[in-house]
Parts: structure tokens; sequence; C-alpha cells
């Protein structure tokens, strides 16, 4: 449990810095509230849109680690938004939001950032993240079974936004005019009482002004690519510390940007 050997002082430091992050006060797509802790789910496994990323969920987790999961993603991807709003500031977006992820109460245990090559002359976004998951996962100390769960979930989740039209537009729509050139797709879990999150992050400078991301190929030349890797685990002490304050500062400027649907 990370909880364990916390140093009170870095917390102090951290939570200082929390409340110091701005957020993008631009209201943007369309909102709706996700399960709330009375509405525990079992099964199926849930998947939600978050700005820019689709995060997965596993069965096992409650409904009060699936919100501080949303939330503290939503919180961290706004205030890089913020920072770094340009596509060209990719590996500054991707530090200040493993940065804010940390000061919310989700430590790193690890995190990667580096271009991206692809073979061939096209290249599908959709497939291309899910294989950057696929490497996070593969390097992460869980069973096997959990592994390929982890995976099923979160490619579950990106094959079930073919069925929804309506979400994909407006999820395709937000990440090209709202977002600043990426996407990420996460699955999340608990595993021995550990509540994880394996984050695959696809970066991209554009050439063109296609109005879609997943599900077409895009012309490799037409492209810059570059790759996340991480891995968040989460401190429940320090997630408890700062749940309400995240909550009220996402709810003051109309941010719960958040989808759930079932996969």
């Amino acid at each position: 449990m990370f909880d364990e050997g916390i140093d009170k002082a870095a917390v102090a430091v951290s939570a200082k810095r929390l409340r110091g992050y701005e957020i993008d006060a631009v209201p943007v797509g369309r909102s709706r509230s996700f399960s709330t802790p009375e509405d525990t789910i079992d099964a199926p496994d849930r998947a939600s849109i978050v700005g820019e990323g689709v995060l997965a969920f596993t069965a096992n987790l409650d409904a009060q680690n699936q919100e501080d999961i949303l939330h503290a993603f939503l919180f961290s991807s706004l205030v890089a938004n913020k920072a770094f709003p340009l596509e060209s500031q990719g590996k500054e977006w991707y530090y200040q939001f493993v940065e804010v992820m940390h000061d919310a109460g989700w430590v790193a245990s690890q995190k990667f950032y580096s271009d991206l090559s692809v073979g061939g002359s096209s290249v599908r976004m959709d497939q291309l993240v899910l294989e950057v998951l696929g490497a996070v996962v593969a390097g992460m100390a869980v069973p096997g079974s959990a592994s390929v769960l982890m995976l099923k979930v979160a490619g579950d989740a990106i094959n079930a936004l073919k069925k929804r039209e309506t979400a994909l537009t407006l999820y395709e729509r937000n990440m090209l005019e709202h977002g600043v050139g990426g996407m990420s797709t996460g699955t999340c879990t608990e595993v021995n009482g550990e509540v994880t999150i394996a984050l695959g992050t696809v970066r991209f400078i554009r050439k063109n002004t296609s109005a879609k991301v997943l599900f077409v190929d895009w012309d490799s030349r037409e492209v810059k690519l570059y790759r996340g890797e991480s891995v968040f685990r989460k401190v429940p002490s320090l997630v408890e510390q700062n749940r309400e304050y995240i909550r009220e500062k996402l709810g003051a400027n109309s941010k719960r940007k958040i989808e759930s649907y079932e996969i």
C-alpha cells in the first residue's frame, strides 16, 4: 500500500502545489455525471470518455475509485492543457500531467515519453494507442490473468465507440478543436488491494485538418508521433485529502466532461 512511508513534508508541498494549478475555464462538450458511491458497479465492465482520454474499468473497481480516477485524470489534463496548449508542446504537456496526477494522490511508478516511429504508409490511432498501452501493461508486475483482463477492457472500450456515433463525434471534435494534439487510453484495476492505472498516450503534430481520429487510416507522412507510457498507483490518504478540492474545482469550472458507458 502506497500510504506507508509517505513523507509528511512532501505531502504538504504537493497539496499546496495542487491548489495553485489553473484549469481552462472554457466550457466544452457535453457533461454527464457518472455513478455515485451508492451505485456500486459489479458488472459489466465500464468505460468513460474523459476529455481527450478513454478510460476502462474492470468490474472489481467500486464507484468511489472510479470517481477518484476520473476526477484526477480530468483535472490533470485540464491543467496540462492550459499550461501547454500547443501540439508542439507534447513533452511538456506529458510531464505536467504526470506531476499533477502525483499531487492529486496518484504516484507514477512508471513514466516515459519519446518519439514514435511507425512502419508503412498509414497509421490507425485507435490501434496505435492500444499498442502503446499493451507495452505499459506488459511491463507491470501483475499476474498474467490480470494483464489480459486490463488489455481486454481497454480494447472493448475503444471498440465500443464505433457503436456510439454521437459520443465518438463529440470526442473527436473535442480532441481536435479543444485538445492539444493527443489522446490517451487507460485501463484501471485493483490488484492485491492496490488501485492502479496503466495509461498509454499518443501525441501527434498534424500537417492536415482531418476531422476524424479513430477508426480511419492516417497518412504516416502527414503526422509526427510521440508516445507516453505511465503507471499510476493510488495513495488513498492523499486522494482523500484532495478529493473535495478537485471535485469543487471541476464543478466551479463546468468541466465534468465525462460520459460513462458499459462495454
